[in-house]
């Protein structure tokens, strides 16, 4: 009954707001035991929020850069570039010096990566061969002549996004060279950032958010074993939802490295294992104090029921004394009732002789 509503009062308190959930989970390890009694759908909503404001900041980086990336765009073309023609869908785009051959962009004090440019009718294992050059850079672009591809730090993974699925949503129908550098310098830039933004932003949500749900299986099974080994039983949603709580902190440290990874291309080589041994120390800690706290209150608990063994013992002692002493009371009043009518009996004959009674007649039997 004691550890039932226990429970309970751990479920009234995990009902907090998200932003005390967050300090929680970052700074009061001691209080995991209020987030794992939460129910699953609770945790996932939890993570749900936090990873759409990490998609909201890495999108804006990304479109931040994106913007820095646009401006060095203009400069080049205006510079090195001859011909920009794009028309239903499909982009022609000729060099100054070399209108034949591809242009290629390797890493220099404008871009942090690689950009190839490539409007003929290639073949896909071209393609394929500036996909594999591409992987070998952090950042990089592939302009081809009906499609862009790009990576990102953000996003190692390659992303192909059509360029029908750019020009239509701004009505771009026909476009030549100033045309383009009209887009990037006038006005109607800030439609193709917010295309850009949102496009990123829905990007980096679905995918980091799948991400952080296999992190938390993940995270969740090792966080059980420890909790065998540690002999303390926990169910298996509590564990998840620890594991889900921990990854708070390398999240946010995560987000972080990334705006600054986007924007000055700093990078860190073990990041990763840093993340991954960041979520571990805070589960282990949670469950030993959780264990640490189950312990106490069982000591607790334990003294809570010997001191009412000892009262019980007293009342029932107290209960046989006051039993014996009626016992003794009822025997007393007894004797003495006895007495008494003992008593009463012989005032009563002593009174009888004095007053003379009657002589007893002799038994005398007749002649015959």
């Amino acid at each position: 009954m004691l550890l039932g509503k226990e429970v309970n009062k751990l479920e009234e308190e995990s009902k907090i707001p998200f932003f005390k959930k967050w300090k929680l989970s970052i700074f009061n390890l001691e209080e995991y035991q209020k987030l794992a009694v939460q129910k699953i759908r609770t945790t996932i909503g939890y993570l749900v929020i936090l990873m759409l404001i990490f998609a909201f900041f890495s999108a804006t980086s990304v479109t931040i850069k994106f913007h820095q990336t646009l401006q060095n765009i203009a400069n080049y073309i205006d510079t090195n570039i001859d011909t920009i023609n794009f028309k239903d869908g499909k982009l022609i785009v000729k060099a100054k010096n070399n209108p034949d051959e591809p242009i290629i962009i390797d890493e220099n004090q404008n871009f942090n990566g690689k950009i190839v440019i490539n409007t003929k009718d290639i073949s896909q294992d071209e393609i394929n061969n500036y996909e594999q050059e591409l992987n070998e850079y952090y950042n990089g672009i592939i302009i081809l002549k009906d499609r862009i591809i790009i990576k990102t730090e953000v996003t190692p993974n390659l992303t192909t996004i059509s360029l029908k699925d750019i020009s239509e949503p701004v009505h771009l129908v026909n476009v030549e060279k100033e045309d383009v550098l009209s887009l990037i310098n006038g006005n109607a830039k800030y439609r193709l950032y917010a295309i850009f933004f949102i496009a990123w932003f829905i990007a980096l949500f679905i995918n980091n958010f799948a991400l952080v749900l296999l992190d938390v299986l993940l995270y969740s099974l090792i966080g059980y074993f420890v909790g065998i080994f540690t002999r303390i039983r926990l169910k298996y949603s509590a564990v998840y939802n620890i594991a889900a709580y921990s990854l708070t902190l390398p999240i946010m440290l995560n987000l972080v490295y990334t705006v600054i990874n986007i924007l000055t291309g700093y990078t860190i080589t073990y990041f990763s294992v840093m993340y991954m041994a960041i979520t571990c120390i805070y589960i282990f800690t949670a469950i030993l104090l959780i264990k640490s706290d189950i312990i106490k209150k069982q000591i607790e608990l334990s003294k809570i029921i010997q001191e009412q063994e000892r009262i019980k013992q007293e009342l029932e002692q107290k209960e046989q004394q006051r039993r014996e002493e009626e016992e003794r009371e009822k025997v007393r009043k007894k004797d003495e009732k006895k007495r008494k009518e003992e008593k009463q009996n012989k005032d009563e004959n002593e009174k009888n002789k004095q007053n003379g009674g009657p002589e007893p007649q002799a038994n005398i039997k007749p002649s015959n």
